[in-house]
């Protein structure tokens, strides 16, 4: 009777470790720069060259992913993107029914909020040495929501024209993971991962439009539940409304930490 009772127990505990749930908090700093142009009705406004708005920024990157049954992880992520700046415009253009020309004294500010769900299927592992290294794939979708507001006014003749817009990309694409094993190799991490996403999408809201966006870094887990990451990301928009093009996006390094539980 004791020994139908301790088996018992131990399967119903193996049963319960193998649905455990798997979970991923990344919290860092993304260090981007504003790039492309704006257009409302005339000639396209460059962020670079008409005006200067690229001052690399320093956000707060927040991101969530849980891995309700194996192979399949869903995340969601967020960030809240802000520049501005003054300056003499170059060049001469119509923005908004609003003359810029040369030697005028301009005023800019971008602000882009993001929040992003995505679901990814760890579907193929082309290659697997046991559990010393592994390389998957992963098919990925997921909807983003994109609220964008941008302000360029011309001060010599106190005009500004204001867009505030919004738009939802539904999105697919494909992930990648190298993960090894570092345990035996190096007694300071217990596995070091390169990372990569590549996402294209469509954009819904306003006249639409489209995105894309490129993820690379490397991620090394200190224990089973401590780690850091490192890594690249570009996010750029073509969102229309009437007249009024965003082509424009984000392009830096970003840093920080990871608690798995």
């Amino acid at each position: 009777m004791f020994e139908i009772i301790y088996m018992s127990l131990c399967f119903g505990v193996q049963d319960v470790q193998n649905m455990e749930t798997h979970a991923l908090i990344r919290g860092g700093a993304w260090l981007p720069r504003l790039g492309g142009t704006i257009e409302d009705g005339g000639g396209k406004v460059d962020f670079e060259t008409n005006i200067d708005l690229r001052s690399k920024e320093t956000i707060p990157m927040i991101e969530f992913s849980l891995e309700p049954i194996e192979d399949i992880t869903m995340s969601m992520s967020f960030f809240d993107f802000s520049t501005s700046g003054t300056g003499v415009y170059v060049g001469n253009d119509v923005y908004g029914g609003m003359a810029l020309n040369g030697g005028d004294q301009w005023s800019a500010s971008t602000q882009i909020q993001s929040v992003g769900f995505e679901a990814a299927w760890d579907v193929w592992k082309p290659y697997k040495a046991t559990n010393v290294a592994t390389l998957s794939f992963a098919p990925v979708v997921g909807l983003r929501w994109f609220g964008v507001d941008a302000t360029l006014g011309n001060t010599t003749s106190l005009q500004e024209v204001l867009h505030k817009n919004s738009w939802v990309s539904i999105q697919g694409g494909l992930e990648m993971e190298f993960r090894w094993d570092t345990r035996e190799a190096l007694g300071w991490a217990d596995s070091v991962a390169i990372e990569g996403q590549f996402m294209l999408g469509s954009m819904l809201g306003a006249d639409g439009g489209s995105m894309w966006s490129v993820q690379a870094g490397i991620s090394v887990d200190f224990s089973p539940n401590i780690g850091g990451f490192f890594g690249y990301r570009l996010q750029e928009l073509s969102a229309e409304d009437g007249d009024y093009t965003f082509d424009a996006g984000l392009q830096g390094l970003f840093v920080g930490g990871e608690i798995r539980f």
